[in-house]
């Protein structure tokens, strides 16, 4: 049976069904016959950005799943249980197998791109750069996936029968590298245009998976290669405000984007994740749940200086209301609100234009500070001179200009390797990245980080989502003994 791709909205009215009236189909476009040229494989490609921008998955579900479990945030409503660190409940459970199914539904995507692309006809080069687009994005889902999940199956075919076993953790990560190898071969030196990825942005990525592998040397290297190109800088702040320029609804494009995911104003377009962050009548979004809040008695949050403007940026514990001149304050007990994506021309939920970073050029300074030093036993100049950077621009100084007020020095390995963990936490606060770090310290030290900032003890069985019922229940190799541990 055809896989139908596309459906054309005046479909035929069928007449008869005498063999003699019967026609070739013209109210679909079939797989075999859709992918004829450079104008097709477009769209293909843009196709497999949706399931990755959807609410269910980027646009808000997956942010907030991480960001509840983060050791200076806690959730509120239905999210509030994930706070616990003892596992899912049925509804986030519920919550997170639809990341699992947009996720997979992006591979799919992704393998019917590179099974057909290459029978179009276009410029060569152009195929090729389209190609390593879709290794990409399929290496970033499977990414997403095995932090996640574990193991999970390797479909990397549209013809991959529905019943696959888990693979290990191992094999998926060699199939994200395989994939990020082609894509950084095959990609272009620069974007056609932001929001999709170059050879710098798997470059990028490449160094975060060596980083989550503790693979120091191989995660530094790539990450030097990006610095040492030359091709992207920190936006450079003095006040608060000047967040605006890399965090703003308006802005497309800076010099510290590597690998966005776009959003818009346009109807049904924006981030939806905005309503969650903030206060219900709050000015920095149309509507507001209050989903996260931070907690005041964080070490991260109670000792943060007040000199770093990352402070004010991403914390709120009052707001003038919507319409109003009113000052609301936010309840003693859940005391801030995260206001670093903010949009207040935003009229929906879903017409909200600030992007999401994925892969932005701080990045790409941390990975090589705490790889170079986890490598060489310490911090080199280099290093440090890489974390200095975004400290100093932190706190609204020349950012290539060292300053022994801000700059860190004279740390051993593991004080080093705090201090930059320390910065990324405040540089990626809401940005769906803590919790992610917190795992790959190992399960000792992420349950004493979680214990000193929220007061809870992380039960085991919380590192890891459950796969999916509806995959256990129709993958004939995956049975009930192969869940994930508590579920």
């Amino acid at each position: 049976m055809k896989r139908i791709i596309l459906y054309i909205l005046l479909p035929l009215v069928l007449l008869s069904c005498d063999s003699a009236l019967e026609e070739k189909p013209v109210d679909r476009l079939a797989e075999e016959t859709y992918y004829r040229n450079e104008s097709d494989a477009l769209s293909a490609i843009y196709s497999i950005y949706e399931p990755l921008r959807t609410y269910n998955n980027y646009g808000t579900v997956y942010l907030l799943e991480q960001e509840a479990n983060a050791d200076y945030a806690h959730g509120r409503g239905t999210y509030s249980s994930i706070s616990e660190y003892a596992g899912l409940d049925a509804t986030n459970i519920s919550r997170v197998e639809n990341v699992w199914i947009a996720c997979y539904q992006a591979i799919l995507r992704a393998n019917i791109v590179l099974e057909n692309i290459p029978a179009a006809t276009m410029d060569e080069a152009k195929k090729g750069q389209l190609l390593a687009e879709a290794h990409f994005l399929r290496a970033l889902t499977y990414y997403n996936l095995v932090r996640n999940w574990g193991g999970v199956p390797l479909r990397t075919a549209t013809t991959d029968p529905s019943d696959m076993s888990r693979a290990s953790v191992d094999e998926v990560y060699q199939l994200i590298l395989d994939d990020l190898a082609i894509a950084e071969a095959g990609l272009p030196d620069k974007a056609e245009q932001f929001g999709r990825p170059s050879t710098w942005a798997a470059k990028t990525l490449q160094a975060d998976v060596y980083l989550t592998r503790e693979e120091w040397a191989l995660a530094a290297t790539k990450a030097k290669e990006v610095i040492d190109a030359n091709k992207f800088s920190l936006v450079p702040v003095t006040t608060v405000a000047d967040f605006e320029n890399l965090f703003g609804p308006e802005v497309n494009g800076s010099s510290e984007e590597i690998f966005y995911l776009k959003y818009s104003r346009s109807a049904d377009q924006g981030f939806q994740y905005l309503t969650y962050i903030h206060a219900e009548t709050s000015i920095y979004s149309a509507t507001g749940f209050r989903t996260v809040y931070g907690l005041k008695t964080s070490p991260l949050i109670a000792t943060w200086s007040d000199a770093d403007l990352r402070k004010e940026l991403n914390l709120y514990s009052q707001y003038v209301k919507r319409n109003s001149t009113e000052v609301v304050v936010l309840p003693v007990n859940e005391p801030y609100q995260f206001r670093k994506f903010k949009d207040l021309s935003g009229v929906s939920p879903s017409t909200n234009g600030n992007d999401l970073p994925v892969l932005r050029y701080a990045d790409v300074l941390l990975i090589y500070a705490e790889a170079s030093a986890q490598a060489n036993n310490g911090p080199t100049a280099e290093a440090y001179e890489a974390v200095n950077q975004v400290r100093r621009r932190a706190y609204g100084l020349p950012i290539n200009t060292p300053d022994a007020d801000v700059d860190l020095s004279g740390l051993d390995a593991a004080s080093f390797r705090d201090a930059v963990l320390t910065e990324r936490a405040y540089e990626f606060m809401i940005e769906g990245k803590r919790w992610l770090d917190l795992k790959r310290l190992g399960f000792d030290r992420l349950k004493a980080l979680v214990l000193a900032g929220t007061g809870k003890t992380v039960k085991e069985t919380h590192l890891l989502w459950p796969i999916p019922k509806a995959e256990i229940d129709n993958n004939a190799l995956i049975n009930p003994a192969d869940q994930n541990l508590g579920y």
